[in-house]
């Protein structure tokens, strides 16, 4: 198969495109349990709608003008609407944050939609990966050409919040592309070199990570828009079937895919994210969220369907494994509940790049298994590691 497939350039495409102006968003919530609005209020862009009880989560707000129709534990739906005259609500004051510092500044930016974990973790190299994070995601040039202003807005609060001593640019070979108090380190632009775990040992030319972080391009572009404007994050850019657009969190996937000109029809997938690692989803409102890089729609018989067929131990999958483990047993394993096994065969090593999948020949779900697998063994590990503290404290 030829690497051209799997290029990650694309050349500057310019200016990303405004996304839909949305008639209705549906703000997804990831553990947001304190919910600021409820049904019928009135709110503006900016409104804080959802506070997170970690300081390190950032907080969720309204994209656009309009009233709250529903309010879930995993979403809040907002119809666009004008503010009546007499409730109409005030409008969001911009946030200096370029002015604070420490706790002050991690606490600001969690209350502007910001995840602060990311920023701040411990490390002594902090490599910004500015590739393509995958196939057909098409937005690094563009950010590190025309929007490179943002990235170095973003930049400068990044480096009042990261303990790393030294700040890396891992580019595209050739790449011109250069960030302010960033060395550039070229890397061969051809998935799966984009993941974290590769990143990291072409960087550090080696497979040990410690002392290293992995910060993504898009990360970083989001840190920049609140760090320019001070005020809630409220939009950030997708590809979607590689054209990139500014997107309002929380518009339906199906609206932005009819935004960009592609009808969906009955037995086509939509993918969040990329089409290596990306969730396909039936719900077709589903908002995108703050983290989303893209947005494709698989046609109906462009791929031959995924089965449950059993494995022909053709080994395509070990031969184009990057993290060099035999994907066709711990796949295998996993089927049978064998998770002991699947630690042996180093499951924790798997990269979930998606190449097992894509090359093996019976069109078996070699990632979705494998995905499974490591969830099982988490909760096992989690119920051990309950046991274990109810164990102590039964015997203090």
């Amino acid at each position: 198969m030829s690497n051209t497939i799997f290029s990650l350039t694309y050349g500057d495409k310019g200016s990303f495109q405004d996304g839909p102006v949305p008639a209705e968003i549906r703000v997804p919530l990831a553990g947001h349990d304190t919910k600021t609005v409820k049904k019928k209020a009135e709110v503006a862009p900016g409104t804080l709608i959802a506070d997170h009880k970690n300081a390190k989560t950032g907080n969720m707000h309204a994209g656009i003008a309009g009233v709250v129709t529903e309010v879930t534990a995993d979403c809040i739906v907002i119809a666009a609407q004008e503010p009546s005259a007499e409730a109409a609500p005030a409008s969001v004051d911009a946030v200096d944050v370029s002015a604070l510092s420490g706790d002050a500044l991690t606490t600001a930016l969690k209350a502007l939609g910001v995840d602060v974990r990311p920023l701040i973790k411990k490390c002594d190299t902090l490599i910004i990966n500015g590739l393509n994070p995958e196939p057909g995601i098409t937005f690094a040039e563009a950010l590190l050409g025309q929007y490179k202003s943002t990235l170095e807005a973003g930049l400068a609060l990044l480096k009042k919040l990261s303990p790393a001593g030294k700040m890396v640019l891992a580019c595209a070979e050739g790449s011109a592309a250069s960030l302010s108090g960033c060395t550039n380190a070229p890397i061969k632009p051809v998935y799966p070199n984009s993941l974290t775990e590769m990143v990291i040992a072409k960087v550090s030319g080696s497979e040990k990570s410690s002392g290293y972080r992995v910060l993504p391009l898009h990360t970083l572009f989001n840190l920049g828009l609140v760090a320019e404007t001070g005020l809630p994050l409220t939009k950030t850019v997708v590809s979607v079937q590689g054209v990139s657009y500014l997107v309002t969190i929380g518009t339906p996937a199906s609206a932005v895919l009819q935004h960009a000109g592609h009808a969906i029809a009955d037995g086509d997938s939509i993918i969040i994210g990329g089409p290596m690692r990306g969730l396909a989803t039936a719900d077709l409102l589903r908002g995108v969220d703050k983290d989303t890089e893209g947005l494709f729609l698989i046609k109906k018989g462009t791929f031959a369907p995924v089965t449950n067929h059993q494995c022909i131990s053709c080994g395509e999958c070990v031969l184009h494994c990057p993290s060099r483990i035999m994907p066709n047993l711990i796949s295998r394993y996993v089927e049978f509940n064998d998770y002991d096994s699947c630690v042996k065969e180093s499951i924790d090593a798997c990269m979930e790049c998606g190449l097992c999948a894509f090359y093996c020949p019976a069109r078996r779900p070699m990632m979705q298994l494998i995905r499974l697998g490591k969830h099982q063994i988490a909760l096992k590990e989690a119920q051990v590691s309950a046991c274990a503290l109810q164990g102590e404290e039964g015997a203090a």
